[in-house]
């Protein structure tokens, strides 16, 4: 009876004592100065592609959620795989976009044609597949207008498939990820050896020795369909008034030797007359050529449609554009924002 009262007591000096110990810690983890001590656990920042050096995020500027991890996420993101080639290029760079903000994949086919001119290659993005059905059970999600950004595109399920159709015509789709397209839009080897020879050539036949030397003013001309097969949807061709003010712009840089491209060649030499230092593509070359041709030099006259549209930005420099593309009161015109500032680029310069 004695060892058990003695026992009974030792425990009890032992709950005392730790619940005295207990009580005190609960005291002190409840003043400031104790949390003041404590590590603080920060969250690691985002790390966003940069724009390219030309173009900066405007102040509107959508924020980028991409990781440079493989997504968590089971959706993906599919699209049209046939068109001209600027607006393939269009669909292509923002879906891209839009598949990097969400961190999910963007799928194209083995056989998809911007791979016979460009680069492409699989990234944390973009997949390129040679089966591509899972893009035949997809939901499909179509823009507000062809090109206009529409911020309401990008309230994706990102468990589900979808299909983004149809032109989607906005450098603002992509506006964060222009450092990963240039680097997936580079020619071909045999395609841009062949723009480089020819702009070497042409330098050497103006007695310029090397190319630092010269500053190639690319021209694209297009006029053609959007005047007779397509002209009641209200395209507005850029003027040889236009053209005129374009080249004054570049009047004050020395040595300029331009490149017109255009399947309309005998108009531009008509109404361009006066130009000299001018080189024009044929258009046999084919639009491959013609695109690494405008790609390759320092700056970029553009009058309407998407060829030339790309043709600007793959250049990096700086670019014109005819600033009414569509006439007023059709039905183009409301495809595009109020002030067409969703389609050309701001550092772009409308005459």
């Amino acid at each position: 009876m004695e060892r058990t009262d003695k026992n009974g007591r030792r425990f009890q000096i032992v709950a005392i004592i730790a619940g005295f110990f207990f009580f005190l810690g609960y005291l002190l983890v409840q003043t400031p100065e104790f949390h003041d001590q404590l590590p603080v656990l920060k969250t690691p920042h985002i790390k966003f592609d940069p724009p390219s050096p030309k173009y900066k995020p405007t102040n509107n500027t959508r924020v980028n959620n991409a990781s440079r991890t493989p997504s968590t996420y089971s959706g993906f993101l599919c699209g049209p795989v046939k068109g001209n080639m600027g607006n393939r290029l269009f669909v292509f760079a923002s879906i891209y976009g839009i598949a990097k903000m969400k961190n999910i994949p963007y799928i194209i086919p083995k056989n998809d044609t911007l791979l016979s001119v460009f680069n492409l290659f699989n990234d944390t993005t973009l997949q390129i597949l040679s089966d591509v059905r899972k893009c035949d059970a997809t939901f499909y999600r179509k823009e507000k207008q062809c090109c206009g950004y529409d911020p309401s595109l990008l309230n994706l399920d990102l468990t589900k498939g979808y299909t983004l159709i149809t032109y989607l015509q906005s450098w603002k789709y992509f506006e964060n990820v222009q450092a990963n397209l240039r680097k997936q839009l580079t020619f071909r080897t045999s395609i841009r050896e062949w723009a480089n020879r020819t702009l070497e050539k042409i330098s050497r036949e103006h007695n310029y020795t090397r190319r630092d030397d010269v500053t190639f003013v690319g021209v694209h001309v297009r006029r053609g369909d959007m005047m007779r097969s397509v002209a009641s949807y209200g395209y507005q061709v850029a003027t040889p008034e236009y053209l005129h003010r374009a080249i004054a712009k570049f009047q004050n840089i020395s040595n300029i030797i331009y490149i017109v491209c255009s399947l309309e060649i005998r108009w531009v030499q008509e109404h361009l007359r006066n130009l000299t230092n001018v080189f024009y593509s044929d258009p046999k070359h084919g639009a491959h050529k013609d695109m690494a041709l405008l790609a390759a030099c320092d700056h970029v006259i553009t009058t309407v449609g998407t060829f030339g549209w790309w043709g600007g930005w793959l250049s990096g420099g700086n670019v014109t554009y005819f600033k009414w593309p569509a006439k007023q009161g059709s039905g183009l015109r409301k495809q595009f924002s109020k002030d067409f500032k969703d389609f050309f680029l701001p550092d772009w310069i409308g005459l």
